[in-house]
C-alpha cells in the first residue's frame, strides 16, 4: 500500500513493479493465513478481513482493493474444474479483459494451463474483425512460477489440475485496453466485446440515462464526450443523441459520417443519416425514435 500510495493512472509502471515486488517472496501469505487461523481458534465469531469471491471452479479472498490495483489469494478446486470442463464438452470462451495481470503460484497441484493470443485493437485498426484468437502454448505450471500477462492481447485457461492449486492474483486497474473481448475457443472467432475500463463503462451508462431523461440540453455534453471517447462509445453517444434530438445531432452526425477514424462508426453514421433524411427527422422538432 505504501508503494502505490499517491500513484495514478499514468503511473502504471511503478504500480506494476510494486505488485511484482510483493509477489517475489510469498512467505507473508503463510504468516497471514496462520494469523487468521489463530484468531478463529480463539474467537468462533472471527471474520477474516477480506472479501470472499467465488467462481465456477475457484474460491478467492480479495486481500487488497485499491483504485489502481487489486491483490487476491485464490484456490482452484480440481474436482470443480474437471466438472466444468466436462459440462462444457470442449466448448468455451477465451476472455481478454484488457488489463495487466500477474499470477504467482504457491502450490500448483499438477496444474496445466493453455495460453492464447488475439490481435491488438485501436481506433483505426480493423484487425479485431479479421484476425482470430489462437492458442500459443499449453504446459504444466511450476511452484513459485510468476506469470505476467497483458490481457489486451494475451489470455489463459486453466485446463486441469490433479490437486488444489493456490496462487496470488494481482491486477492493474489503470491503463487498460479500450475494449474487453470474448472469443469462441473452438473457432477463434470474436463473439462479444464491451468497454474495457470502468470509466468508459460509467460514461456509457450515464449517457444512456441522459437519453432516457429526455433532457434536450444534454447536446453540449454529448458533443464533448464524442471529442474524447473511444470509437465504440462515440457511436453509443451519437445514437442516444439522435434518438433524443435529431435536429441538434445532425451537424455532428454528418461530420462523423465523413471523417470518423473508425470504419464501423462511419458506416453506422451514414446509414443513420440516410434514415433521418428519408424520414425528414432533421426538419421536425419531435424526436424520431428508430432502432
Amino acid at each position: 500500500m505504501r508503494a502505490v500510495d499517491g500513484l495514478e493512472e499514468a503511473d502504471d509502471e511503478p504500480i506494476s513493479a510494486a505488485i511484482e515486488a510483493l509477489f517475489a517472496d510469498t512467505e507473508w501469505v503463510g504468516a497471514l493465513v496462520q494469523d487468521w487461523v489463530a484468531e478463529a481458534q480463539e474467537d468462533p465469531f472471527f471474520v477474516p478481513p477480506f472479501r470472499p469471491a467465488s467462481g465456477g471452479f475457484h474460491e478467492s479472498a480479495l486481500l487488497l482493493e485499491l483504485p489502481v490495483c487489486t491483490i487476491s489469494l485464490c484456490v482452484i478446486d480440481p474436482g470443480r474444474l474437471s466438472a466444468r470442463k466436462q459440462e462444457g464438452a470442449g466448448k468455451g470462451s477465451i476472455f481478454f479483459p484488457g488489463n495487466r495481470s500477474w499470477l504467482k503460484f504457491i502450490e500448483t497441484g499438477g496444474l496445466q494451463m493453455s495460453f492464447w493470443e488475439a490481435p491488438d485493437c485501436n481506433d483505426d485498426d480493423d484487425a479485431i474483425e479479421t484476425s482470430p484468437c489462437v492458442r500459443t502454448d499449453i504446459r504444466g505450471i511450476d511452484p513459485g512460477e510468476l506469470i505476467s500477462i497483458d490481457t489486451a492481447t494475451q489470455s489463459y485457461l486453466f485446463d486441469r489440475a490433479e490437486r488444489s492449486a493456490l496462487f496470488l492474483h494481482g491486477e492493474l486497474r489503470v491503463g487498460g485496453a479500450v475494449l474487453a473481448r470474448e472469443y469462441d475457443a473452438a473457432s477463434g472467432k470474436r463473439v462479444g466485446q464491451s468497454s474495457g475500463t470502468e470509466i468508459w463503462s460509467r460514461v456509457q451508462m450515464m449517457v444512456s440515462f441522459l437519453g432516457l431523461s429526455g433532457e434536450r440540453e444534454a447536446a453540449a455534453t454529448f458533443e464533448r464526450i464524442i471529442d474524447d471517447a473511444p470509437f465504440h462509445l462515440r457511436w453509443h453517444v451519437m445514437r442516444e443523441w439522435v434518438t433524443l434530438d435529431p435536429r441538434s445531432a445532425m451537424p455532428r452526425l454528418t461530420e462523423m459520417a465523413r471523417n470518423d477514424a473508425h470504419h464501423e462508426v462511419r458506416w453506422a453514421a451514414r446509414q443513420t443519416l440516410a434514415l433521418l433524411r428519408r424520414h425528414q427527422c432533421f426538419e421536425e422538432r419531435p424526436a424520431c425514435h428508430s432502432s
